[in-house]
């Protein structure tokens, strides 16, 4: 431990800025686990995967995708707090403006698991990683794409 604390650049984001660090844990592609919304598991990682093309999310520094096969069907940009607890994050359109659009969220990684729960637009964001029935949030378990 010691020797890499010694082998990161002093002063280097990562090191100052907690939520630096996470964009760097969120980058790269995504695949659904599982996913609840309004209460209602929409996908459970013990279902048979959709017929169809993969769905697919990825992150690139604070930019944003849906993929669904070669085609992006959405697209924005993001931020996060990771000083927050639980830590923030805050999904944008392309203007990258907080508006009647923007999903607050909240978010942890853990290695190659990615958790969120988001609010629908224009609602609060959620405190706890749960989706009710009637709160409309979505709850998502996610695990990075293995590059082969």
């Amino acid at each position: 431990m010691l020797l890499a604390l010694s082998l990161t650049p002093a002063g280097g984001p990562a090191a100052d800025d907690p939520s630096q660090a996470d964009l760097e844990k969120l980058k790269g592609t995504w695949l659904t686990v599982s996913l609840v919304s309004d209460g209602k598991t929409i996908v459970d990682e013990k279902m048979p995967p959709p017929p169809g093309p993969v769905t697919k999310l990825a992150y690139e520094g604070n930019r944003w995708m849906v993929k669904v096969g070669d085609k992006t069907v959405a697209q924005g940009l993001f931020r996060v707090d990771a000083t927050k607890k639980p830590r923030q994050i805050d999904i944008l359109d392309e203007t990258g403006e907080s508006n009647e659009r923007s999903k607050l969220g909240i978010y942890e990684v853990d290695g190659d698991v990615y958790r969120y729960c988001l609010a629908p637009a224009a609602k609060p964001r959620p405190k706890a990683f749960v989706s009710r029935p009637g709160t409309g949030d979505s709850l998502g378990v996610m695990k990075r794409e293995k590059v082969p």
